[in-house]
């Protein structure tokens, strides 16, 4: 890492470990948080929800910002926050203040986590950007297995209590430290060109994003009510109306928050398209595995999280073997092999869910899901690698931000379908219990299969260099 370093590139990834962890261990505590301050379920799925939505819409602003101010700033003033607020969740009296210090902490996570492939793009080149990324990919995947594993031991060290406030006591220690990192390693990179910021686009992606994630994240736990699908309906409207500005403000020779010339590169288009199915298949999988895990065949969340583990470590060691992989076959040729890979070890893995059902055992159903996260590796790490080859260091927040707005918007997209569908069946179940759920999450890694096939197809499109 002659360019960041690999202090430098450790230090801009604790922000994206440091989100993601909250993210998984706060899931793992929402039960008990409610058990603590007499929460009821509409109040606990908002302390997960609300910190998604403070994430998700402001990613494309902070990436923005980071372009124009300088990302190594926006870097800091996100961790800071992040850092504060998290101190703020861990003494929370009631969930009022909870929910409220969720939001803000993930509007510091907007601030702070676009800058991460940002740095990373503008800091580095070729065969070192490649490996950069790798890494940026194993700390993606692997962050949320270790966030559920953590959120189950912590809550088992009640500090403050209770031990969901040692969950997010926990985000204090790691935010401080991140903060001092940064501000020994991460160097300072910004965009040239207009210092302006385009408010009208950005209130239209707010919207836009808001009418989409809003019914998406809560729509399930309230019966789909009809403001929800209206809010769905003026989605894409609104999606529309803010890509019109954009072009608009191009045409003027003014600064776009999301510049048009992003799409004109295929490897960004069909990369879009591709993160959109890979993150919805995943999503639905997350769902459904937990639900499958402990509503379904009764595990504990320690337990629940531990047959998970193996996943991320393999997802982990492959993502950072796949960035020099990629340099020597190219992102396509690796890109194109993952997909089929995965979607023959999804397929065996649902026929042993099928088989076992109801008696499901740990030990096998871990080992095939290490499996499946090698898998899963050939496929994530390389496609944002593939994504970002060609990207120039003045447009790097804007993709990077694009993309991980599209990656927070696609997981929410595949819980609710998942939901959904979910919900149809055990409703209508004339099975036991366990054998309904373990039916569910066999059939979802099929679907999960048919969308690796198609990543591979996708892959197809790609540019060959």
């Amino acid at each position: 890492m002659s360019g960041l370093g690999w202090a430098g590139l450790l230090a801009t990834l604790a922000a994206l470990f440091l989100s993601v962890v909250s993210f998984a261990a706060a899931g793992i505590a929402v039960p008990d948080i409610g058990a603590s301050l007499q929460a009821t379920a509409a109040e606990q799925s908002l302390v997960v929800a609300i910190y998604a939505l403070g994430f998700a819409v402001p990613l494309v602003l902070g990436a923005r910002l980071g372009d124009l101010f300088g990302r190594r700033r926006l870097f800091l003033i996100g961790m800071a926050g992040f850092t504060l607020f998290s101190l703020l969740a861990t003494f929370a009296p009631t969930m009022v203040v909870l929910i409220i210090a969720r939001a803000l902490m993930g509007i510091s996570a907007a601030a702070m986590v676009p800058q991460v492939l940002a740095t990373i793009t503008a800091s580095t080149q070729g065969s070192e950007r490649a490996r950069a990324v790798a890494w940026f990919g194993a700390t993606a995947g692997g962050a949320t297995a270790v966030g559920q594993v953590l959120g189950g031991v912590l809550l088992s060290i009640p500090l403050f209590g209770a031990g969901w406030r040692t969950v997010f006591a926990a985000s204090v220690v790691m935010g401080a430290l991140s903060f001092l990192a940064a501000l020994r390693w991460v160097p300072s990179t910004s965009a040239p060109g207009h210092h302006s910021l385009d408010l009208i686009g950005t209130s239209l992606l707010g919207a836009a994003l808001l009418s989409l994630l809003v019914p998406l994240s809560q729509g399930s736990g309230l019966g789909w009510p009809v403001w929800c699908w209206a809010l769905l309906g003026a989605a894409p409207v609104l999606f529309a109306a803010f890509w019109g500005w954009q072009r608009r403000l191009h045409r003027s020779e003014k600064a776009p928050l999301v510049p048009p010339p992003l799409f004109r590169l295929r490897s960004y288009r069909v990369g879009i398209l591709m993160a959109l199915i890979l993150q919805s298949a995943y999503g639905a999988f997350t769902f459904i595995y937990a639900l499958t895990a402990q509503t379904g065949l009764g595990w504990t969340p320690m337990h629940t999280a531990l047959v998970l583990l193996p996943f991320a470590l393999s997802f982990f060691a492959v993502s950072v073997w796949s960035g020099n992989l990629a340099v020597k076959v190219g992102f396509r040729r690796l890109l194109i092999a993952g997909g089929f890979i995965q979607a023959v070890l999804l397929a065996i893995t649902a026929t042993s869910i099928f088989l076992q059902h109801a008696e499901l055992n740990s030990w096998t159903f871990s080992t095939l899901l290490m499996c499946v996260g090698a898998g899963q590796a050939l496929m994530f790490g390389p496609l944002v690698g593939a994504m970002m080859a060609d990207i120039p260091p003045a447009i790097a927040g804007a993709a990077s931000g694009v993309l991980q707005t599209v990656q927070q918007a696609s997981m929410g997209l595949g819980v609710a379908i998942a939901g959904g569908l979910l919900s149809a069946a055990v409703s209508g179940a004339t099975s036991t219990i366990a054998g309904t759920y373990t039916s569910a999450l066999a059939i979802c890694m099929i679907i999960q299969a048919a969308v690796a096939v198609t990543f591979a197809l996708c892959a197809l499109t790609l540019p060959r260099r």
